[in-house]
């Protein structure tokens, strides 16, 4: 009988890890592909999309070039006329930042005119000043996922991902889910804002005077 027993246990122990084998070994496939596809996306949610509910890809996509940004800020100004009627940094959909000019050693065109200092201009470029962030308009958009009042939605004409403005409450779930910090909930109307891509006319493209924001075609 005890003999009968331990084979019994024996048997059981094999099923187990088996089972656990079965298991485990899709399931770790399943995370190399999905940590694979994170890589290359910078997706985190990937692996929650069921399949065949795969969203369009995006068509269009936002450069910026800092050798040639000349620092105006026209493009945040002009983002926020577009979309907001005023200048208002908030109603701003990208972000725009103008660095110290002492942030480097040696002189700059800035202070090198100023009267009474007749020395020469250090070698610098434009992008010691400045830096702009756009809207990446993921491929799998972290956003979209983790909104609970499905507020945002693809835009057939140019595949941005574009917030529906009638259905968002403001939760803020969408900022925080965004890696790269591209959408924000406006304080002032409590409504999440980013990139839209102006329909396929960006306006901070249109405004900049050394065009070192450009448009292109994915």
């Amino acid at each position: 009988m005890t003999k009968t027993n331990k084979t019994a246990t024996s048997e059981s122990a094999v099923l187990s890890r088996r089972g656990f084998l079965k298991t485990a070994l899709p399931a770790a496939g399943g995370l190399a592909t999905g940590v694979a596809f994170l890589h290359s996306t910078g997706s985190v949610v990937f692996a929650e999309r069921a399949q065949g509910c795969e969203i369009a890809k995006p068509k269009y996509e936002l450069r910026f070039d800092p050798k040639i940004c000349a620092g105006c800020a026209y493009c945040e100004v002009a983002c926020a006329q577009a979309h907001g009627g005023h200048a208002d940094p908030l109603a701003s959909r990208n972000t725009f930042t103008l660095k110290p000019v002492l942030d480097f050693t040696g002189l700059s065109a800035l202070s090198a005119n100023a009267p009474g200092w007749p020395q020469g201009l250090a070698d610098a470029t434009f992008a010691e000043f400045s830096e702009n962030e756009l809207c990446r308009q993921c491929i799998s958009p972290e956003c979209m996922d983790v909104c609970p009042e499905n507020a945002i939605y693809v835009d057939a004409k140019t595949g941005a991902r574009v917030v529906d403005e009638t259905k968002c409450v403001g939760c803020g779930t969408c900022e925080e889910a965004c890696q790269f910090g591209m959408i924000k909930v406006n304080p002032h109307t409590d409504i999440a804002r980013k990139c839209d891509l102006c329909g396929g006319d960006p306006q901070c493209v249109a405004w900049c005077p050394t065009k070192a924001i450009t448009f292109h075609e994915l």
